[in-house]
């Protein structure tokens, strides 16, 4: 099998998970279907995305089929309902070394105030993939076409000066690329502080996993120092008691010693006679007095 040269680095490709919803009015089927709904995933210019193989929707269980898999773009699937809930999404990439990307995202179906509209609510998050040291042939495929931001930005001048607006249409316009401009400069910002943050992230990582290694180093000494203290401590006792062994022989052999007889000492006996007539023997060397 040959191994394909990959590319070194880490690479980024932005999408954009969203959806978008209509009030159906009078049109509605009921009170269960009173929104229709499209979710999608497309490019933040609306570019293709041909990194990716297939997407998976998984609605909400009330949905019959609830896992929907879309193998061609556009990436979208529409409904009918009356409740928001969490989107969940599985994008799929045609390398298939690259793991899934599971994403999330609150299907909206009322404005923010609240109040019901016949115009539609736009909810859209913007998501990141970061792929690190791909194949060859898949850097290929995620490689950002050149200057897309530029492109969206003239075509979006292009509608304001050839239609035929109104000022406040104009206005409207202009403010929509504002605030597209600066969305963008501020998903740069974060990106830049996300990577910054990375870094610090892992430099901490590293010296936590230092200082694990210098706590498990210290304590296989202290148990060693404990195993010797320990030895120690035996030794000690087992000495003692030797000591005290001893002791107790040599207090047993002083006390059965006989009493040594001194000559010069002389040893009386008393007898008795039939006459009552106490004798006294005195002893002394080989020779006997009788008093």
């Amino acid at each position: 099998m040959v191994t394909q040269k990959r590319i070194k680095g880490n690479f980024e490709r932005s999408i954009i998970v969203g959806s978008i919803s209509h009030w159906l009015g009078k049109k509605a089927d009921g009170h269960t279907h009173t929104h229709k709904w499209s979710a999608y995933i497309k490019g933040i210019n609306n570019e293709e995305l041909p990194f990716i193989k297939k997407v998976v929707f998984h609605l909400h269980s009330s949905f019959k089929n609830p896992n929907r898999a879309v193998e061609i773009p556009p990436y979208e699937i529409s409904e009918t309902g009356w409740g928001e809930f969490d989107l969940g999404v599985t994008v799929y990439f045609v390398d298939p070394n690259e793991k899934p990307l599971d994403l999330f995202h609150l299907l909206r179906l009322h404005p923010p105030d609240g109040v019901k509209t016949k115009q539609p609510v736009v909810s859209e998050t913007l998501d990141v993939i970061i792929f690190h040291d791909p194949t060859e042939s898949f850097y290929n495929l995620i490689k950002l076409p050149e200057k897309p931001a530029e492109a969206a930005k003239n075509h979006a001048l292009k509608l304001a000066q050839d239609q035929n607006l109104t000022l406040q249409e104009q206005a409207e316009i202009n403010k929509l690329i504002d605030g597209r401009t600066k969305t963008i400069a501020d998903v740069q910002k974060y990106r830049d502080m996300w990577k910054e943050k990375e870094g610090e992230s892992l430099q901490l990582y590293q010296s936590i996993q230092q200082m694990e290694k210098t706590k498990l180093i210290y304590q296989k000494k202290l148990e060693k120092y404990n195993q010797m203290k320990q030895q120690q401590q035996q030794q000690q006792q087992q000495q003692q008691q030797i000591d005290t062994n001893m002791t107790d022989v040599n207090s047993n052999v002083i006390n059965q010693q006989p009493i040594p007889m001194d000559l010069t000492t002389a040893a009386t006996t008393t007898t008795t006679n039939t006459n009552n007539t106490t004798a006294f023997t005195t002893t002394t060397n080989s020779n006997t007095v009788i008093i």
